[in-house]
């Protein structure tokens, strides 16, 4: 089914089973569940940022917007749940734990509800989340909810980070744990050094401190990777060894759809690179290289004045706040191979950071099955809804509860592309006994690569009429082969052939019909 036909059948239902509580007083808790799913669907996907206190959840989210919008550089930077949504001018609604009713903030003052201050904490305790409206494009397609963070300890925490989590760390857990529960997707973000055991940050992973991650709607991001310069001179590559590990853990793979790297800071610093801060670069990569290198190793020596360098500390650590040491360092080396242009050495410095193919990732893996992961999620809602409204209502206000329930029911079990979903889990859980080549058309027909017929065929998007028709019979054929062979195999291996061999039946389908309307 198309996504218009999906979403048609899905307004029809709710419309319907809205019209059944309706009439009815003691249904309205039900009806307003439907009513605020029904919403939801047509609002862009709910991403939540998640990650321990000092992950660099915020930096890594100004990345992926591309500019300084949430504040940054503290253990406590993200206080309180910010809500990141599209607006056409830039404004807060606060909103608060009590009956004390919203609040219109100046977008100025974002810093001041998030940060914390002693002078002001227990008006930022009452704070329940913010609404942040931006004209960022990105925010059409998602909203971006960043939370406090995950409460852990590490050896190498301030007092004032063990403190502070003391303190607030089990509150912030249960909200950011909130949050990614009710999120339709997540992007688990983790630092994690160069020669920490793999088992450690496993365990991290699991249980109900995240959510409920599959590999379907969850992410992990390996932040900071930075912070293995000068160690290791490509910290991406570094950070892209650790994830690879991280990737064949099979713990890992039953919780994430992939694990990707990325330097948060680099990424920001990037984008937001301003004319003076090039021009500062520019004049230390006329620095002879052998001072330069003495001068970045010490961060505190970087900023002081030294008698035969005529670059103000101010403007040196303004570079290095801006992009880290890492940062200054790479930037130095490529002006001095010809990135010397601000645009040009910006492009390349985004790039080596890892966002960019992060943001592809996302958009690619979240974007492409929206409405399917949005819908999974109110399902879940309505199904909850459903079985509490059960356990207190009789007579006529429990059958058509009942009722209501079974219509999404029956619609899940109806849409195809929700056994495409559960099979494309059970693949990443490691249950299905399928060889290379089938468990690369598993991937491709289930929408990995692309939505169009031509790239769930795996022929990409300029395949012809008569290459996607042959393409679809032939593996039609052979999943229907399989379907038939007695061969023993585990339950899940055969639940997902027969889903597999429908989905080449519904693709061939499609196929014929578009080549003979061109044809026509």
């Amino acid at each position: 089914m198309s996504e218009l036909k999906l979403r048609e059948k899905v307004q029809k239902v709710f419309k319907e089973t809205q019209a059944l509580c309706a009439p009815h007083a003691s249904l309205k808790p039900l009806h307003d569940v439907l009513r605020e799913c029904s919403e939801r669907l047509d609002q862009p996907m709910r991403v939540a940022i998640v990650g321990f206190i000092k992950a660099g959840k915020s930096t890594a989210m100004n990345a992926l917007l591309g500019e300084l919008l949430v504040a940054t550089g503290t253990v406590e930077a993200t206080f309180n749940v910010n809500w990141l949504k599209w607006g056409a001018s830039s404004s807060l609604m606060v909103h608060y734990k009590n009956e004390r009713p919203p609040e219109s903030k100046s977008f100025k003052e974002l810093e001041a509800l998030t940060l914390r201050a002693n002078e002001n904490l227990d008006y930022l305790l009452s704070i329940k989340f913010i609404e942040v409206f931006h004209p960022n494009p990105m925010l059409k397609t998602f909203n971006l909810i960043d939370t406090p963070g995950l409460a852990s300890f590490y050896k190498d925490d301030s007092q004032n980070t063990i403190d502070f989590i003391k303190l607030h760390g089990q509150e912030l857990t249960e909200v950011t744990q909130s949050e990614a529960s009710n999120a339709d997707a997540v992007l688990y973000l983790f630092s994690q050094s160069l020669h920490m055991e793999e088992k450690t940050i496993v365990e991290h992973f699991q249980g109900a401190a995240i959510g409920q991650p599959t590999p379907i709607n969850a992410i992990g991001v390996l932040t900071k990777i930075d912070f293995y310069w000068p160690d290791k001179p490509d910290p991406l590559a570094a950070g892209e060894t650790i994830a690879t590990r991280l990737r064949e853990d099979a713990q890992v793979r039953r919780l994430f759809y992939t694990i990707y790297p990325v330097s948060g800071l680099l990424g920001l610093g990037a984008q937001t690179l301003a004319p003076d801060e090039f021009e500062t670069l520019r004049r230390l990569a006329g620095l002879p290289i052998e001072r330069f290198e003495r001068l970045i190793r010490n961060v505190h020596r970087f900023a002081r004045e030294h008698p035969d360098i005529d670059i103000s500390p101010v403007h040196r650590q303004a570079v290095l706040d801006k992009l880290g040491r890492y940062g200054v360092d790479l930037s130095i080396k490529l002006i001095r191979e010809g990135f010397d242009a601000r645009e040009r050495l910006a492009e390349e410095l985004f790039r080596r950071s890892g966002v960019p193919q992060l943001l592809d990732l996302v958009i690619s893996h979240f974007g492409n099955r929206a409405l399917l992961i949005k819908l999974g999620t109110v399902l879940r809602q309505i199904e909850g809804a459903c079985f509490q409204e059960r356990r207190r209502l009789k007579g006529q206000e429990r059958d058509i509860t009942e009722d209501v329930a079974a219509r999404f029911d029956e619609l899940e079990t109806d849409e195809h592309a929700f056994h495409e979903l559960r099979i494309l889990r059970s693949h990443y859980e490691g249950k299905l006994e399928f060889d290379a080549s089938e468990v690369q058309q598993l991937l491709e027909v289930t929408g990995e690569y692309g939505s169009s017929i031509g790239e769930r065929l795996g022929l990409g998007e300029r395949a012809t009429a008569s290459e996607i028709v042959q393409a679809a019979q032939e593996k039609l054929e052979h999943w229907q082969r399989k379907a038939n062979d007695f061969s023993p195999v585990n339950r899940e291996t055969i639940d997902a052939t027969n889903v597999l061999a429908r989905s080449y039946e519904r693709l061939l389908y499609h196929a014929k019909m578009v080549k003979h309307y061109m044809y026509l």
